[in-house]
């Protein structure tokens, strides 16, 4: 929103505002908003990362709890405007005053810095949780920040500005007077009063601890629209330099224009995850980074739906992560329970949910598939958002079309067909959304919390009450690529050449906050490194399911070898003998596999030839012909993603259909883009749609594609105007085509129906992506 839009007064070449001196002797003589309600208080005796279930930090290693003060742990150059938004406060749309209050003080007085409040997060567009991750970089929808600096000096600065979005341009400015010792503390008062039908004055007042004003400024009509949205408190460098840091205590709010959001708190438990393999139930309860001091067991407890008294279940650890595992055997799997989460000293309920009673054969099964998510259209540390095509509009950041986070419309939508079984096949997060990582850093495993809490913040609701399964891929481990290798690791850090790249110890953290509720591995031997694994079987719904990882054990390519010969390892021995005896397993019940990506490499160059792709499972083209032939063996369907590229197709040995048929979902958000297109030049079309047809991936591998959603531009369209040479990146979602899966089991019809969903679809009313639904029968 440009600046003429909100404010009556021109700001001179100073960057002061030329407001009249009566003007601000009128607002200063106001007398100040009654009725200050504290928001939580910042907990005493204790350090830690969980802010409280107010509050959200930005980011997660930028801010800790230290006795009774949330303090600013960062200032870094190039990590301005660090930010903990206020989940349980919002400005709303309402006609009123409005005042946030709080204590602070300098943690590093001789360093520059500046700290306060932004107002107006996302000017109503966005929800709290949208609104929380709001950081760094001005944009569209960023609001006012309201500050004082270690001189004592206020401003409001305008955070709404779409280019040179670190100026921050001073639209109200205020010296101290001589009380003002940096080494003090002071309360920031901020009042926000109706100034006519359509607008707001903002008062700003620094006062010392013995309630003497230090300093005021005053910003004269706002327009009404700016101020709507989220609330912050920030502390931030100069810009382009390293400074000092901030703490903050005693938040307290006022007003009839406050809105209280006590349904967006969040912690200690952010969720819980479950599996059920019919007499073993496995949950994990994930929690915000809480004090272990205080607490460092969580407890399981669960009841049937007849009973009023909980039993008091099993006990875990909470892990490295902040997650707890559970197990629980003879678990009456035909019932439906209540569970609850406590700390194991307690009974106090932490979170709860439901665990629901295996549906067996006597309904249709309904399974969602999701994959690849990021939680923003572009990093918001991008200090200027470009077209990355001629066909895109460049992004306004802090709007809908930027911050896709907490994927209200897709989780919505899909939520709406009420699933029994929720699949997330990879790329859960990506490493530099929506911030650049921080792989290499002391943080490194709060700084992929940070990512993973944004993932369960928004999925939470949708898993609490249903079974889900999860597999982690390459980027959920902070690798563009992986050939696991088995966890053997190459003298290189480059992906290719092998085995995982980063810090180990993460590496099992996140295998075990994504993978420790899955049913219990074939066998639970660890690779390299005692990194887990999570392949196996279980029994849901009436379906026999296999969990395969085709990342972990996968060996590095050759490339130096004729890609069509060459040998190694897709699945590896284990998971190949794995397969052999799942055949065998639960005869006469239908199978699923369910997997991160397709075993083939059916993509296309813009000419519409075979795409290279080592990263696919298409190579090694031995490996993969080994472990497509396993599920074909078994009779399975198989469930994927990873690719980005929405894809029903029958995977091939010796002709382009006789090997069994995978379902690869949409993604759900993501930047990189693929295409297969067969411009009506293939053999055997499927319902005579010009892109399907028999196909020869580069590798040499036979399939049949049967359905593909490609993105809304051809890739020769794409290539011909696209912004980075080597790269296939979209950040429009107008042009690119994400969604979910969806696939009904009927058993009495002995079908699968495969669905595939854009995000903004309705379900009751919306058409499916072009080319679906499929109807699959049962093998067998």
């Amino acid at each position: 929103m440009k600046r003429r839009q909100f404010l009556k007064y021109s700001i001179a070449a100073t960057g002061a505002v030329a407001i009249p001196n009566f003007l601000v002797a009128c607002a200063h003589k106001r007398p100040a908003i009654k009725g200050l309600t504290a928001v939580e208080p910042f907990v005493s005796d204790t350090k830690r990362h969980w802010l409280g279930k107010s509050y959200w930090g930005n980011r997660l290693q930028d801010w800790y709890v230290n006795n009774g003060r949330l303090e600013c742990l960062n200032g870094q150059k190039s990590w301005e405007v660090r930010t903990v938004s206020v989940l349980t406060r919002r400005l709303s749309t309402q006609k009123g005053s409005a005042r946030v209050r709080v204590k602070l003080g300098q943690l590093e007085p001789n360093k520059q810095s500046f700290a306060g409040f932004l107002l107006g997060v996302g000017q109503g567009e966005l929800d709290q949780k949208g609104c929380s991750i709001v950081q760094r970089c001005s944009g569209t929808g960023g609001g006012i920040m309201a500050t004082i600096n270690s001189n004592g000096q206020l401003a409001f600065k305008d955070f709404s500005s779409n280019t040179d979005t670190l100026n921050y341009k001073t639209l109200e400015s205020a010296s101290p007077n001589s009380q003002f010792k940096p080494n003090d503390a002071y309360y920031l008062d901020c009042q926000i009063e109706p100034n006519g039908a359509f607008h707001y004055d903002i008062k700003l007042t620094a006062l010392n601890e013995q309630n003497k004003e230090v300093a005021f400024a005053l910003l004269p009509k706002v327009d009404a629209s700016v101020l709507v949205g989220g609330i912050s408190l920030l502390s931030s460098p100069p810009v382009g330099k390293s400074g000092g840091r901030w703490w903050f205590s005693d938040l307290e709010t006022a007003g009839d224009k406050i809105e209280h959001t006590n349904q967006f708190e969040l912690g200690p438990v952010v969720g819980c995850m479950y599996s059920l393999n019919q007499s073993v139930l496995k949950l994990t309860t994930q929690l915000m980074p809480v004090d272990l001091t205080k607490h460092n067991k969580v407890r399981l407890d669960y009841k049937s739906k007849s009973s009023t008294t909980w039993t008091k279940g099993p006990t875990s650890d909470i892990e490295d992560g902040y997650v707890g595992l559970f197990r629980v055997g003879n678990w009456q799997y035909q019932q439906t329970f209540d569970y609850r989460i406590t700390f194991a000293d307690s009974d106090e309920t932490l979170y709860q949910g439901i665990i629901v009673k295996d549906p067996g054969k006597d309904k249709e099964l309904k399974i969602a598939l999701y994959s690849c998510i990021i939680p923003t259209s572009k990093s918001l540390d991008g200090t200027e958002y470009t077209k990355l095509h001629p066909r895109e509009k460049v992004l306004d950041r802090y709007t809908k079309e930027n911050i896709l986070f907490p994927h209200n419309e897709l989780i919505s939508n899909c939520d709406q067909h009420d699933p029994d079984l929720y699949l997330f096949v990879g790329d859960q997060y990506y490493e530099s959304y929506p911030t650049r990582h921080g792989n290499h850093t002391k943080d490194a495993k709060l700084d992929t919390l940070y990512r993973w809490y944004l993932w369960y913040w928004a999925f939470a609701d949708s898993i609490k009450n249903k079974p889900s399964i999860m597999l982690a891929d390459d980027h959920d481990i902070l690798q563009g690529n992986l050939w696991g290798n088995e966890g053997i690791d190459s003298h290189t850090e480059k992906e290719s050449d092998g085995g995982y790249k980063w810090d180990k110890e993460i590496v099992r953290m996140v295998y075990r906050c994504q993978h420790g509720h899955n049913p219990d591995p074939y066998d639970p031997t660890p690779i390299r490194h005692d990194i887990q694994v999570t392949y196996g079987n279980f029994v849901y719904g009436g379906i026999d399911f296999a969990l395969v990882e085709d990342r972990k054990f996968k060996t590095p390519p050759n490339y130096k070898m004729d890609r069509k010969n060459t040998t190694g390892e897709l699945l590896g021995a284990r998971q190949e003998q794995f397969l052999a005896d799942w055949k065998h397993m639960n005869p006469g019940l239908p199978k699923i596999c369910i997997t991160a990506s397709v075993w083939g490499s059916p993509q296309t160059t813009p000419n519409g030839t075979p795409m290279i792709d080592y990263d696919s499972n298409g190579y090694p083209a031995d490996g993969r012909e080994r472990a497509v032939k396993l599920v074909s063996d078994a009779n399975a369907l198989v469930l994927a993603g990873d690719q980005h590229l929405a894809m029903v197709t029958h995977q091939g040995l010796k002709e382009f259909d006789d090997g069994v048929t995978f379902f690869a979902g949409p993604a759900a958000a993501a930047f990189w883009q693929r295409w297969f297109e067969g411009n009506n030049k293939l053999s055997n079309q499927y319902n005579n749609n010009p892109d399907t047809g028999n196909f020869i991936d580069s590798f040499g591998n036979k399939m049949r594609v049967m359905a593909v959603g490609n993105p809304k531009l051809t890739h020769a369209e794409f290539e011909s105007g696209k912004a980075v040479s080597w790269a296939k990146f979209l950040a429009d979602r107008r042009l690119k085509t994400e969604g979910y899966g969806l696939v009904r089991v009927n058993h009495q019809a002995q079908q699968y129906t495969l669905e595939c969903w854009e995000h903004d679809a309705n379900p009751h009313t919306d058409k499916q992506m072009t080319g679906w639904p499929v109807i699959v029968p049962f093998k067998g």
